[in-house]
Order: structure tokens, then sequence, then C-alpha cells
């Protein structure tokens, strides 16, 4: 296995591994594409949390090249939040794990051994394997998984769109864990790639967002992915936020990681026990005002992954829900990777796609 890997801060090299395959239930997958995000930036510039060496590139999609056991799936699928299902082919038909079946390799794996994962809690594991993070990301031409970290991508998600996935199970579980109701409002501080697609997620799921942004670019991408209640941040936000909740402000408020935007913003825009939920695949240093918190009594959630909802992603993309061509991501061949990375890491610009790349491992 070849691959790009990060030795040391700011030092990415060429590298070649043995990956045994000898595993009964596993599969060698080809990595086609990999998404380099802002989170592999963070690890790229050294961030504590992150395990070194360590090949970046948080997701990837790739193609079946060789099998030892079985896996399937039905082509139907009941999401969790409702009977949605595909528009791929009949509901008694299987996809078998053959050579070359597309796939999307899991991004967060339970460990295995903590007390929630020794409960069968592995959903609340407390030390996930991250790709990219704390385990090998996708920036490599080959890797093998077991057959249960890996799923059989429909005929109707497309490869960019399956680039997307964890991000629109990230926006899922988020939806799940504010209990989102029909007609209800949901502030959004932050117009990232997350932000985006979770202000789509609730107007599918008949919810009404306000998204909250001070980039005048991700308020355009977010007007263009039919996101009409946009506000930019100012002195004035949470008049504005009352204005269209009925002066109650929201009960509704989620906080995305991936923004530059000051959490005190999601805490004056939230209601009088409100939940706000702070969301997003990075854990920045970020600090909370709980006095305004306490006054409030306010009710906090975490999310931080999409374990547990890739194949309700993967529906919710095959039908439609989520609108990913608004977002413009660069994309270039494996070999300038490197020096695409480089130059990448310079920029200070916070755009919605300002520090995502799309890498054709091909």
């Amino acid at each position: 296995m070849d691959g790009l890997q990060i030795s040391d801060r700011r030092k990415l090299e060429v590298v070649s591994k043995k990956e045994l395959f000898d595993k009964v239930d596993s599969v060698k997958v080809k990595i086609t594409k990999a998404l380099f995000l802002p989170e592999d930036f963070d690890t790229l510039e050294g961030d504590p949390q992150a395990v070194y060496p360590v090949i970046p590139a948080r997701i990837g999609i790739g193609k079946i090249i060789e099998t030892s056991g079985e896996i399937s799936a039905t082509s139907q699928i009941t999401a969790s939040r409702g009977n949605i299902v595909n528009n791929s082919d009949s509901s008694d038909e299987t996809f078998g794990i053959a050579r070359g079946v597309r796939v999307f390799p899991h991004p967060e794996i339970a460990c295995g051994r903590c007390y929630e994962c020794s409960k069968g809690d592995d959903a609340h594991c407390s030390s996930f394997l991250t790709a990219g993070k704390t385990a090998d990301g996708f920036l490599r031409d080959f890797a093998v998984f077991s057959n249960d970290n890996v799923s059989v991508l429909p005929p109707v998600v497309t490869d960019n769109d399956a680039l997307f996935i964890d991000h629109v199970a990230l926006c899922d579980r988020i939806i799940d864990e504010i209990d989102l109701q029909k007609g209800e409002h949901v502030v959004i501080v932050g117009g990232d790639v997350c932000g985006i697609i979770l202000a789509q997620l609730v107007i599918y799921y008949q919810g009404i967002p306000i998204l909250v942004d001070n980039n005048d670019n991700n308020i355009i991408t977010a007007k263009n992915a039919g996101i009409y209640y946009t506000l930019f941040s100012d002195n004035k936000i949470d008049k504005n936020v009352a204005d269209m909740t009925g002066a109650r402000l929201a009960k509704k408020v989620v906080y995305m990681t991936g923004s530059n935007l000051n959490t005190d913003i999601a805490l004056k825009l939230a209601g009088s026990n409100a939940t706000v939920c702070f969301a997003g695949f990075g854990t920045p240093g970020i600090k909370v005002n709980f006095s305004s918190a306490l006054t409030k009594q306010l009710n906090f959630k975490c999310v931080n992954n999409g374990y547990g909802s890739i194949d309700s992603a993967i529906n919710l993309l095959a039908n439609k829900a989520v609108d990913i061509s608004v977002f413009n991501i660069k994309q270039i061949k494996k070999e300038k990777a490197s020096e695409e990375i480089y130059n990448m890491a310079k920029s200070s610009d916070f755009g919605a796609c300002a520090k995502m790349l799309i890498i054709d491992m091909d």
C-alpha cells in the first residue's frame, strides 16, 4: 500500500506499508477518491489528539478488489426517522460484496475495548478510531476493512455525493439529538458544509432552519441550497431571530464547531430551557459562557461523528434529500496532492469549502 503520510507537524511524505489481508469476513478496497477536510489540515498543523505518523483524508470511497467472506445489504433501507426507500431496485434484491462493487468505508470504528463497547453500546464508544486522526485515512491506494465497516453504494449515489455520506450522517444524528419536531425553528450557527447540509435536512424533516454566518459566500451557498432564512451575524442578530420566532428566540440551536463564530451567539439566540447542540467533526478549543447557560437553564448536546447513521445517510442522498452540488470543491489528481495541500494550508479563508479538497486516487 502506497500513500501520503503526515510524519510530523507540516511534514507530508510518501510512504509504503504492508497491510495484512488474512482475516475472515474482510475486503480489500482500491481507494478511488479521497476527501481532505479542515480536520485533516488541523492534523497537518499538529493536533494533540492525533496519533502520528498517520495517513490523512478522513473520507474516501473505493471499489472492492478482493474478498474473504460475504456481506449483503437489502436495497430497501429504513431511515432512522421514517420509512424512506431508496430508488434502486426491488426491495428483495440484495447487494453482495463482489469485485468491482463501490463501497463507502466507515470513517469511525468503535474501539471494542472501552467500557461502553464492552456493554455493547458501541455507538457511545469513548475511543473511536477515526480515519486520518487516530487511524490511517484514505490518501492511499489500497486499504483492508472488515465487512461491517463498509457500506455498499447504490448506483443512484454518485461518487462525489458519496464523499459527503459522513457529513449527512452527522447531521442526521443531530436531528435525532435535538428531537426536531415538525414546524420547529432551528437556529444553525455556522454556514460550513455541515451547517448547510443540516439546514437542508431540517427542511426535509419539515422544520424551519435559520442559518447564521458572517461569510457572504457561505450565505450565498446556503441560499443556493434552498435555505430561505439566512442571517448575517451582527449586533442585530438576536432581534432578527426574535422577529422570526415570535419573540421567543429558538428552542433548538446548533453550533457548528467548524465555524469561526463565537459560541456566545448560539447562547444568545437560545430561548429559556432551549437545547443547544455543539456539533462537527473537529474538536477545537472553544469556550462557552456557562453564566448565560445557567441563567437560561439550557440543555447541552454534543455530536462529533456520524457513527450508526451511515446507511440512513446513503438513503437520504439516494432520495435527494440533500443537494451536494452547491458545494464547489477543487478536485485534483493524486500526483499533485502534496503540493496542493501545502498551498491550501496557508489559506485563512473561512468559506464553507475553503479547506476541502477532492483527490482522485485512480
